[in-house]
């Protein structure tokens, strides 16, 4: 009997032990769980920011990536000379000063946009001509970092239309490292406007940087380090688009859209072939022009049947220089208006009435804007002939 009251006592023993310490687990769960730190203010904030970018990411069709040492990423960049040139700092003026610093010459060669980095590590914008042999004393670019908003702002690359500037900056208002930006010169002021972040898929919780658009080929480029080791840059190649397109909720489930802002896969992007084997076109005659390109040309002018000019020096006029600059600039705006027009007659025959009423008042307009851009620049081509012809032929 005393072994049987001794064995039950064992067992109740060994349940309130059981007991004891499965309630004891409970506590010490229920204890973690409740030290789990809250989200902060400023990690909700980064949240929230992250799912508007990723719900607004922009349709673009890439054309092709691929991974280069970061040391000479610029080297994969090949542009039609049309486009300028971008270039480190210490190459474009043979120096070992400012190795974090970048530049961008225009196709002629007598304006460059360049960054610099001050002795506190802070980078900005300025911008620079070329007075006969010599560069001037760099401007810093006003509106882009006023307010000291950025604390480093680089990469810079402006259009041929000379308005439309693409950098890339660390601050508040990015995502990531370097996030892309884009701002337009307002003339009135002679300042440029408020910097707008170019969001995703261009941009990321890395560092995305050098945004260069060649309008010759309709090509663009930037680098990014996402996902790569700390030596090496992704290089992406787009097309660009004239309008901004967001990816429609009903069409793309979120899981999707968040791979194409983060460009999971570039042949994700390549839904209508057609466009893509036109952009593939494109970008193989840049690149095969590129590696022809004699070297030592800056641009190619014929003067008349047996002379041919490379090079701003070639001209013995010297307010042909100028006007040479005003040509460059006259073909841009008219490349990019062509362009827009083309967009616009494509969409025309698929737009809604109101829609059609509107583009066809607009299609006139641009038209009408692209017969006089092609007058000056046929103008101005004839001026440049006819002074320098002139010179020649009186010299002789």
């Amino acid at each position: 009997m005393k072994t049987a009251v001794m064995r039950t006592r064992i067992i109740l023993l060994a349940l309130l032990l059981f007991v004891a310490a499965s309630a004891d687990a409970q506590r010490k769960k229920k204890a973690l769980r409740v030290k789990e730190p809250e989200p902060t203010q400023e990690e909700l904030e980064r949240k929230e920011k992250m799912d508007r970018m990723i719900a607004n990411t922009a349709q673009v069709l890439f054309i092709d990536s691929f991974v280069v040492n970061k040391k000479d990423f610029l080297t994969r960049y090949m542009l039609n000379p049309e486009a300028g040139k971008i270039d480190t700092y210490q190459h474009m003026y043979n120096t070992d000063r400012q190795p974090n610093a970048f530049v961008n010459l225009n196709e002629i060669g007598n304006r460059c946009y360049l960054s610099q980095e001050n002795n506190e590590g802070i980078i900005n914008l300025y911008t620079s001509e070329k007075v006969g042999n010599k560069w001037t004393r760099p401007t810093k670019i006003r509106g882009i970092n006023d307010q000291k908003q950025f604390k480093r702002v680089n990469y810079p690359y402006i259009m041929g239309d000379g308005e439309t500037l693409y950098f890339a900056a660390e601050g508040p208002d990015g995502v990531g490292g370097y996030d892309i930006y884009t701002s337009s010169y307002d003339k009135e002021n002679k300042r440029f406007l408020q910097p707008v972040n170019m969001g995703m898929p261009f941009n990321s919780e890395a560092n995305d940087y050098m945004f260069v658009i060649d309008e010759y080929s309709n090509t663009g480029w930037f680098a990014s380090d996402r996902n790569q080791p700390e030596d090496t840059v992704c290089i992406y190649v787009f097309q660009p688009y004239e309008f901004r397109k967001t990816y429609d909720p009903e069409e793309y489930t979120p899981e999707q859209i968040a791979g194409f802002a983060r460009i999971s896969s570039i042949s994700d992007t390549w839904g209508d072939r057609q466009e893509l084997g036109k952009a593939v076109a494109r970008l193989q005659m840049t690149r095969d022009r590129s590696r022809q390109q004699v070297k030592g040309r800056d641009f190619t002018f014929v003067i008349n049947d047996e002379l041919t000019y490379y090079h701003l020096s070639d001209f013995k006029v010297a307010k042909n220089v100028e006007r040479y600059h005003e040509l460059s600039t006259l073909r841009a705006r008219y490349g990019k208006l062509t362009r827009a027009l083309q967009h616009a007659r494509d969409y025309h025959p698929t737009a809604s009435k109101d829609e059609r009423d509107e583009l066809r008042t607009q299609i006139l307009a641009s038209e009408k804007k692209q017969m006089e851009l092609y007058q000056q620049i046929r103008t101005t081509e004839k001026n440049i002939r006819n002074e320098e012809n002139y010179y020649l032929t009186n010299k002789k």
